[in-house]
This record gives C-alpha cells, sequence and structure tokens, in this order.
C-alpha cells in the first residue's frame, strides 16, 4: 500500500471507529481512539495497512513504541485499540497472533522479573559495561540484545541457528519455530540488535550452523553454547553492570 492511500484509510477508520465505537465510556472511548489514531498515523507513514493489520507490522508498532520508552499503559492502550477497531469490524486481531503474544507475555515475564528476562534500563546498563575488543564481548552483546528484542529465553537463544536469521524490511527476521519474529534496527549503533547480530557472525565468520558458540583462549569459535551455559554467561554480565538480579 502506498502513502497516499494509507493516509486515507486512515482517515476513514476514524470516522469509523467513532461510529461504531458507542458501547464504551466517554473517557474510554477517548483514549482508546488516540491510541488508534497514533497507531493509523504510524501505519500511514509506512504505506501499511493497519485494518487488517499483518500482526508483524503491530509488533514492530509496539517496540517502536517500547525503544521510545513508552509508558506499560500505552502500551496496553494500544493493543486495546487494534484490538477493538478489528473486533468492531470483524476482522481478526493480531493482538492474538503468536508473535504478538509472544511479545507479551515476555514483557509481562520482565516486569513481574521471572525467566532471566531483562527491562530496557538493565540492557543499557550491560552495554554500558560490557567492552567490544574481544569476541566474547561481540558474542555477548549479540546474545543479550537478541535476548531482548525477540523475549527469548537461554534455552531458545541456544537453539537458534544462522540460517534462522534473515534479512527483512526494517531489519531482521527471526524464524522461531515457523513463526517470523521482525527483529528491528535499534535507535543507536550501540543497541541495536540487528547490528550486533551482524558484528557477530562477521568476526566469529559464521555461515550456518549455531549462532552461538563458545570461545576458546585463543578467540576462535568452537561448539554450541547450552541454555545453561548461556544462562550463566548471562548472570555474570548481569553482576558485571552492578545489577542485583530480582
Amino acid at each position: 500500500m502506498d502513502r497516499t492511500r494509507a493516509t486515507q484509510q486512515s482517515a476513514e477508520l476514524h470516522s469509523l471507529f467513532d461510529a461504531v465505537a458507542t458501547d464504551l465510556t466517554e473517557s474510554t472511548r477517548r483514549q482508546v481512539d488516540a491510541r488508534w489514531r497514533r497507531f493509523t498515523a504510524w501505519c500511514a507513514a509506512r504505506g501499511a495497512l493497519a485494518l487488517p493489520a499483518r500482526p508483524r507490522v503491530v509488533l514492530l508498532h509496539l517496540l517502536a513504541m517500547e525503544r521510545g520508552r513508552a509508558a506499560p499503559e500505552a502500551m496496553d492502550a494500544a493493543l486495546c485499540a487494534i484490538r477493538q477497531a478489528h473486533d468492531l469490524t470483524h476482522h481478526a486481531s493480531p493482538t492474538d497472533s503468536a508473535i504478538v503474544r509472544r511479545w507479551r507475555d515476555g514483557r509481562e515475564r520482565t516486569s513481574a522479573g521471572e525467566g532471566g528476562l531483562l527491562d530496557p534500563a538493565q540492557v543499557r546498563r550491560i552495554l554500558q559495561a560490557m567492552g567490544d575488543a574481544r569476541l566474547a564481548d561481540v558474542r555477548d552483546r549479540a546474545l543479550v540484545l537478541l535476548g531482548y528484542a525477540a523475549r527469548l529465553q537461554p534455552a531458545e537463544l541456544a537453539a537458534v541457528e544462522v540460517d534462522d536469521l534473515v534479512l527483512a524490511e526494517g531489519g531482521l527476521e527471526l524464524r522461531l519455530q515457523g513463526q517470523p519474529v521482525p527483529i528491528p534496527f535499534g535507535p543507536s549503533e550501540r543497541t541495536c540488535p540487528v547490528r550486533a547480530l551482524t558484528a557477530w557472525t562477521s568476526r566469529a565468520h559464521l555461515v550456518t550452523g549455531p549462532l552461538f558458540v563458545a570461545i576458546d583462549a585463543r578467540d576462535r569459535p568452537g561448539e554450541r553454547l547450552s541454555g545453561e551455559t548461556i544462562a550463566a554467561l548471562l548472570g555474570d554480565r548481569v553482576r558485571r553492570a552492578g545489577i542485583t538480579p530480582a
């Protein structure tokens, strides 16, 4: 869809949403409508369809909100608005898709301090405390950023293959159990998962096989890391950054 048509659709959808959302209270309708307007404007600026929206588009919007440090309540309102708009117009809601559910589950575990998942402030502290001279530093930066971007547990990170990452519009896609998970470019070079993964595979000369491997004393890549080893590596990075585990 081109941007002109997307902009026209955005205006049409605002009118439709105002007309059909009569079952909501006034305050709730205003909040949901505001988030819906922001989502449709975001889609229009990128030439993307807002209704029905593809799950990948919704996830990219949520990730953009997250990078902009949006409050949890704002992201909840965005999800509610997208669901309401699709329900009211009899479209399947992309908020029920596997990749959006994975993002929501990971966010809930992060908020609860469960599963070893990190919040944005912790990720920044870990990266600030991390060097970049050793190959292990390059690998661990990619580990931290991919784990955060895709909400992956250590065991899931251990299972990722180089071939599971493919180039996509706006970054990479991780093919995870048959589901494409978008990994967009980050706002800066040091916090960008795409650049970190590219640097790691290039420095380690990885073209196929496991993505995350051990590094020997001579800075040479070796065998696949286990989930337990990745959990220990991430725990060590957390401690070096001065973060007290929850």
